[in-house]
């Protein structure tokens, strides 16, 4: 609720053409009234935050507050700021300021801050960094009954954003890792993850290492495909006998995303564990790429938003987050990175509907990291793949 200086305002010129005692309490309410016109033209927000919840209806309430919040470079980000900053900060007054960049940069900053004033209020994560993030306590707990649609997110997501059964983080997107090829190179698709060793991909594929996400979800599924779990050290050393068959057959080891898109437009690769978003965007842009859900089931590749420990503008975090987890403004993110969001009353467009597979019967079947597993193992599997491809 706004102040109403009309009012005041009002009184004091009335009062003010009487004399005496009614003249010295006319100049008291002109002084009050000045002071709340300077105070309204400093900012100064009095009113509660968290009236919006999304729905385009704040009023600008949050007039004079700021948030840090985080985003992944490049065109995510431009998407994530036109779907949720722009409204958000039109609706309800409060500023973002964007930080871009990624997991391991914003985990670094986060371990310095060590729960006090952190640099971020609010930061993307993907389920590697948070299992490192909340031992160490860098992350709030979430209150969910601060958050208008969290009863509207996909439960199976939410158990993953979250840690032990904790509900930590507000799922935004998820990717299916599977195999991305290219369509003039590869004339009938590949099925499943052992197609990857195929004789003729020999000398064409690209691997990602361990320590970047789709490497990892690749090795998960080996594993997987094969009966076994990242818990078992058998099971892990089966998958690593399994990949091992790929020496001499891998062409590029790309670490990152624009690593991955680059060897697969200059034809350095055919083939290469990837997820669905990156593969039907860059088929959109002209690319001969095509996309395989593998028959075994694809991994799950996760990204939600979680507060920090320590941060001093909560209430507006969840504010934020409200936005965040809105069908109507993540309906525009998730066709636009063609990520299926964490919503799940959102209805797609057609073409959507059409190639990515999403909803709880379909995140039920993925492969799911064991993250609890793997992050103590990280290393020391890294340098065995290291090992292998040296």
């Amino acid at each position: 609720m706004q102040h109403d200086e009309s009012s005041p305002n009002r009184g004091a010129r009335a009062a003010s053409d009487r004399p005496g005692r009614f003249g010295r309490r006319a100049r008291v309410l002109a002084v009050a009234a000045a002071i709340l016109l300077l105070l309204g033209a400093c900012g100064v927000d009095t009113a509660k935050t968290g009236d919006s919840g999304g729905s385009g209806k704040g009023g600008g309430s949050g007039s004079g507050q700021e948030i840090t919040v985080t985003a992944f470079a490049g065109e995510w980000g431009d998407l994530f700021r036109s779907s949720f900053v722009q409204p958000f900060e039109r609706e309800t007054g409060i500023k973002v300021n964007l930080v871009f960049g990624a997991n391991a940069e914003w985990l670094t900053k986060l371990r310095a801050a060590n729960g006090k004033n952190p640099p971020f209020d609010v930061i993307a994560f993907t389920p590697d960094a948070v299992r490192q993030a909340v031992p160490a306590k860098l992350l709030q707990p979430l209150d969910t009954a601060k958050l208008e649609h969290w009863k509207q997110l996909d439960p199976t997501l939410t158990e993953h954003a979250g840690v032990d059964g904790t509900p930590y983080g507000v799922p935004l997107t998820t990717g299916s890792t599977g195999l991305m090829y290219r369509t003039d190179k590869i004339k009938t698709p590949p099925k499943d993850w052992r197609d990857i060793f195929d004789k003729q991909y020999c000398g064409h594929v690209a691997l990602p290492p361990l320590t970047y996400n789709p490497g990892l979800e690749f090795f998960s599924a080996l594993v997987r495909s094969q009966g076994g779990t990242l818990s078992n050290p058998k099971d892990v050393d089966k998958g690593f006998q399994t990949l091992a068959k790929l020496k001499g057959c891998v062409s590029s080891y790309p670490a990152n995303a624009g690593n991955v898109q680059t060897v697969m437009e200059n034809g350095d690769a055919w083939i290469v564990p990837f997820w669905d978003g990156r593969a039907f965007a860059m088929e959109q842009a002209g690319s001969p790429i095509g996309f395989t859900y593998p028959t075994s089931g694809p991994v799950g590749a996760l990204t939600s938003y979680y507060i920090a420990s320590g941060s001093k503008h909560t209430d507006a975090a969840y504010e934020f987050l409200n936005y965040v987890s809105a069908a109507q403004y993540q309906k525009k993110f998730g066709e636009g990175t063609w990520y299926a969001a964490g919503n799940d009353t959102i209805k797609y467009s057609a073409t959507f509907e059409d190639r990515i597979k999403h909803g709880e019967a379909v995140y039920k079947k993925f492969t799911w990291v064991d993250y609890n597993a793997a992050t103590p193992k990280l290393d020391e599997w890294q340098q065995r793949w290291n090992q292998i491809f040296s």
